[in-house]
């Protein structure tokens, strides 16, 4: 097939990468033989060397096996960015046990249905989310019977004192600091990285040690186009148990034998006072982060300038916010596109090269990308029309974890389709149009909520937006869009849906438009369709 976007990769990058790749754990190692003393982890005042680091996972990795846990067993990971996450996730690929991220904040409900699928026996959790996994384990339902206590900071705990739940610093002071002597293949999973579950019940994408690899060097090799190898230093922001967090922060300071420096809770002023204390140069933020940069006080004055390349995802950035920070950082945003499916993302906009408005970028080395028609997936649309982006590459998954159904409707014949609608230019830039489910079919016409939305952020007036679909008798959906104007401003909503109807399609325009303090959104910060579809139905039940 044609590959019009090699012509576009910035110079230091190759069209494909050469086999076989350094797993995970060989690239840990090779990092703390070759940079013992250099940083590796970096948590407010503390710095952890390369070679501690690789001594503390090699303790948790047989303290792991002391416990019982054997390769092929699943460890849930429970706990926001910590150092205790990534060494814990580094001693599971010492043994072979298949770690599985998890957001500590999800209810009972939610962990008990993860834990069901993905048949954990062993939990890794922060003392202050514990009481949840005591619960499930309690009600017997699940594998759930080992639970490991990560303490918060400066507080004790007697929760050790219960049956098979032992203490992470106990862990560590009793076990060996040798490194396992467990072969670990390629094709042995890694991780079970679940989806969000914005659209469905999340799933769990098996993803190998070679996915990983593969992962790390795509990232590696991308990004150091802009920054030489060693000098690479990352601000972790996005949770590390997002594939998002997890390839832009571990995966590529393991390639780049890099430092991560970790902020636990990413509010604006925590992320302004880690940048001035550390200065790392990039970061991978979503949208509402890059909002929170822009609108603070005190980012004049900051070391923000320290960043030099500030990765972008999740949802899409408005383009009048991209050049107000550019602006303001000088350092250029690299809007890309992922999903779990993949370890890390599958299209990104050069560090150097060119970038166009409202493009997620090119397709990634070893990465194969097609727009196929939405009705039969097999037909390749013209460049500029859209259809359902599907793709092809050795770091995507080989399905979800026990769930053969869903896997071959994603998979087929070794193309991966990603539910989403997008198009591609000419030259091979992807512009993403809306998720394939979020699509609304209002009398008859398709309608890409993201397309509303954007429109929305060209208003001076509006801070934030998001549109979904509402039953309608005649039209069978209508729109509705959600907006949170800026500080000091003020709109009707009759201003703002004429202001829609200028630029837009009659059918396109909202017909409803409601102003609401904050949006609700998904853990990784996207705006939740979702969850406002839910919001609003429960308002038409109680009129």
């Amino acid at each position: 097939m044609e590959r019009p976007w090699y012509a576009f990769y910035d110079k230091e990058v190759p069209k494909t990468l050469i086999y076989p790749i350094p797993l995970p754990n060989e690239l840990f190692n090779r990092n703390a033989k070759s940079h013992p003393d250099k940083p590796f982890l970096i948590y407010q005042d503390e710095k952890l060397s390369y070679q501690e680091c690789n001594s503390l996972a090699r303790r948790l990795a047989n303290g792991l096996l002391r416990l019982g846990v054997k390769k092929g067993d699943r460890v849930t990971l429970m706990m926001p960015n910590i150092p205790q996450y990534p060494l814990i996730l580094l001693a599971c690929y010492k043994i072979g046990a298949i770690a599985v991220p998890t957001n500590p904040q999800f209810t009972v409900h939610e962990l008990t249905g993860q834990f069901k699928d993905s048949g954990t026996e062993t939990v890794a959790v922060r003392a202050s989310f514990a009481d949840k996994v005591i619960k499930i384990r309690n009600a017997g339902s699940t594998r759930v019977k080992r639970i490991i206590i990560v303490p918060d900071p400066g507080a004790g705990s007697n929760l050790e004192s219960m049956p098979e739940t032992y203490g992470f610093d106990t862990l560590l002071a009793e076990s060996a600091d040798l490194e396992p002597d467990i072969v670990v293949e390629p094709e042995d999973l890694a991780v079970l990285q679940y989806t969000g579950g914005t659209t469905g019940i999340p799933k769990g994408c098996m993803i190998t040690h070679a996915n990983m690899a593969v992962a790390a060097k795509q990232v590696g090799i991308w990004y150091g186009a802009g920054i030489p190898s060693g000098q690479i230093r990352t601000l972790a922001t996005i949770p590390l148990y997002h594939s998002y967090g997890r390839a832009c922060n571990i995966d590529l300071s393991l390639f780049s034998a890099g430092t991560i420096v970790l902020v636990t809770q990413p509010t604006t002023d925590n992320i302004l006072a880690a940048i001035n204390q550390h200065q790392p140069n990039i970061w991978a933020a979503v949208p509402a982060m890059i909002h929170g940069i822009i609108n603070h006080p005190d980012t004049g004055k900051s070391k923000i300038r320290s960043v030099k390349e500030v990765l972008s995802g999740g949802s899409p950035l408005a383009l009048e916010i991209l050049r107000k920070f550019e602006e303001l950082s000088g350092a250029p945003i690299i809007e890309g596109f992922g999903l779990s499916e993949v370890p890390y993302g599958i299209a990104y906009n050069p560090v150097n090269g060119v970038h166009k408005p409202g493009s997620v970028g090119v397709p990634m080395p070893n990465v194969d990308v097609r727009i196929v028609d939405v009705e039969t997936g097999t037909k390749d649309m013209p460049a500029g029309e859209p259809g359902e982006m599907i793709f092809k590459t050795p770091q995507a998954v080989s399905g979800y974890w026990n769930n053969p159904e869903e896997t071959a409707c994603v998979l087929r014949d070794g193309w991966l389709y990603t539910g989403d609608i997008g198009y591609m230019d000419e030259d091979g830039y992807i512009f993403i149009v809306d998720r394939k489910k979020d699509v609304l079919l209002c009398s008859g016409f398709n309608v890409y909520p993201r397309e509303i939305d954007e429109v929305l952020y060209t208003n001076p007036k509006v801070l934030e937006a998001c549109t979904i679909g509402v039953p309608d008798e005649k039209r069978g959906e209508t729109v509705k869009s959600y907006v949170i104007l800026k500080p000091g401003e003020s709109a009707t909503e009759q201003e703002l849906i004429t202001y829609c109807r200028e630029r837009l399609a009659p059918y396109k325009a909202p017909k409803i438009l409601e102003f609401i303090g904050q949006l609700p959104r998904t853990p990784l910060g996207k705006p939740d369709r979702k969850a406002l579809r839910v919001l609003d139905e429960a308002k038409r039940k109680q009129s």
